[in-house]
């Protein structure tokens, strides 16, 4: 009873009615509640977005701020590069290419221009830091500096005969067979050739380095490691160029067109007559000094271009076992070369050249001294070439003297050869015919006697960067009896 009785005063109080024991509040009650709670969820949420935007603006200020003080040590850090002398620009790459015209004014496979090598990125620009001192400033750091690129040459080959290997001095002579005795054995063997790293450094606008460091085996199965060339350049211009080191004489075509590296010939080898002198080669392709070349001017049409040559020359006795003469010259006597060609515009792809070579050796004063008097050495060249897509003609004539003091005449050595080429596709056959006659009382040259005869072949470029040759040849001696060998050579460029 006092709970209902309590129940009725409170419903006296406010507004609504009493369904049994539960107060019901009116109608406009219930709308008005529902009112409240949608604006009080409308404000929550637009208080949240008003939050959300200020924690956004809040966090725009702060990547501004560290915005603006990244582009103030940007800049700072450019006002102190741009106050020190900027580095060179590292060298470009190129790929080799077939044989062309040098830097050097020289025809040339393999040079810093046309010589092949891998490609290269110039330096990060986060190396362009303070110097490191930790070593006193003796460090190896060079950043932004010349790119030293390398490109690699091999080939390998299976000779059956006496006269297949490709580079070194062709007869064996171990007996005469015109004369009663044992003429060299036919024999067969895997021979590998020549491995090659050819490497070329842009050092700046006008200076360059090349270099040829070849391992190659011989007749002992040893490897060993010659530094064939080594050539730093100053370039002024297409009129003008100085180069100091080894290089490949400028003595005709061949020995300045093919260096290193069998893949860049169409044969599998090199010329008798250009043999390399640890191989029984009896010409100097190789000197030590200087070389000058660069086009004659105002001579565009006809294309002429002068090379001129001074150097250690070869060593006077010729039995020694290194006859270059990289550091030690046996006399004061400095051999001289001088070379011409012209490359007409009219006939593209013909060169027209020759050379003069003079040198004096004096084998009594040889560090292991021979009893020869004096002798002047002379060597003329002239040389036809032609080169187009499908043809390759190559002529060339060396005439080498060797005057004794003392002695009425000179002995002569007249020595040629003769290639022509044609290609189908991927396939290229040749044929080389050649002739070289040493003298037999030549004072200075190993290689004596009369050698001739042809060579036949075919060069197959399967792929882009290797090339897979046959070639017979047959050889007629004036010691032995007439020599035969067959060369099968894989070459190429990695």
């Amino acid at each position: 009873m006092k709970r209902k009785m309590w129940a009725i005063a409170a419903a006296s109080r406010r507004p609504g009615r009493l369904i049994g024991d539960h107060y019901a509040a009116p109608q406009s009650v219930r709308r008005v509640g529902k009112r409240s709670v949608l604006c009080l969820l409308i404000c929550f949420a637009m208080r949240s977005v008003a939050s959300a935007q200020q924690t956004d603006r809040e966090l725009i200020d702060q990547l501004l701020q560290r915005l603006a003080e990244s582009e103030r040590r940007i800049q700072a850090l450019e006002a102190k590069l741009a106050s020190t002398p900027s580095a060179p620009q590292p060298a470009l790459p190129s790929v080799p290419a077939a044989p062309q015209t040098a830097a050097s004014g020289v025809p040339s496979a393999l040079m810093a221009t046309s010589e092949p090598v891998p490609q290269s990125t110039s330096a990060p620009a986060s190396a362009a830091q303070a110097p490191d001192t930790s070593m006193a400033g003796h460090n190896m750091e060079l950043p932004g500096g010349p790119v030293l690129n390398i490109r690699g040459f091999f080939d390998f080959n299976f000779g059956v005969g006496s006269i297949a290997n490709p580079l070194l001095f062709p007869i064996a002579d171990n007996g005469c067979g015109t004369c009663g005795y044992p003429p060299t054995p036919a024999h067969s063997a895997f021979q590998a050739g020549e491995f090659d790293l050819f490497m070329s450094s842009k050092i700046n606008d006008h200076l360059s380095f090349v270099s040829e460091v070849v391992l190659g085996p011989d007749a002992t199965n040893q490897f060993g490691v010659d530094i064939e060339r080594y050539q730093l350049t100053y370039r002024k211009n297409q009129y003008f160029s100085a180069t100091a080191g080894r290089f490949h004489t400028s003595i005709g075509y061949y020995n300045t067109a093919y260096h290193h590296g069998n893949w860049f010939s169409t044969a599998e080898g090199r010329p008798i007559m250009y043999l390399f002198e640890d191989s029984g080669g009896v010409l100097p392709v190789h000197m030590v000094g200087l070389s000058f070349a660069g086009e004659v001017p105002h001579t565009e049409a006809l294309g002429l271009h002068w090379t001129a040559e001074i150097g250690n020359g070869l060593s006077s006795n010729p039995y020694a076992t290194e006859s270059v003469q990289n550091f030690y010259s046996d006399r004061n006597y400095k051999a001289t070369n001088l070379a011409f060609y012209v490359k007409p515009q009219f006939a593209p792809g013909l060169q027209i050249g020759g050379s003069w070579y003079h040198d004096g050796l004096n084998p009594s004063q040889a560090q292991n001294p021979l009893p020869i008097a004096e002798v002047r050495q002379n060597i003329e060249s002239a040389y036809v070439v032609y080169f187009s897509s499908r043809w390759e003609f190559m002529n060339e004539g060396v005439l080498e003297s060797n005057h004794v003091a003392g002695t009425p005449e000179p002995v002569r050595s007249p020595m040629a050869y003769t290639q022509l080429a044609r290609k189908f596709g991927i396939y290229k056959p040749y044929f080389r015919y050649q002739y070289v006659n040493d003298k037999l009382n030549d004072p200075v040259n190993l290689l004596k006697g009369t050698y001739y005869g042809p060579s036949i072949g075919i060069r197959m470029d399967l792929f882009e960067y290797a090339a897979f040759k046959v070639q017979y040849n047959h050889l007629y001696q004036s010691s032995q009896l007439a020599g035969n060998g067959l060369d099968a050579q894989v070459a190429f460029t990695f």
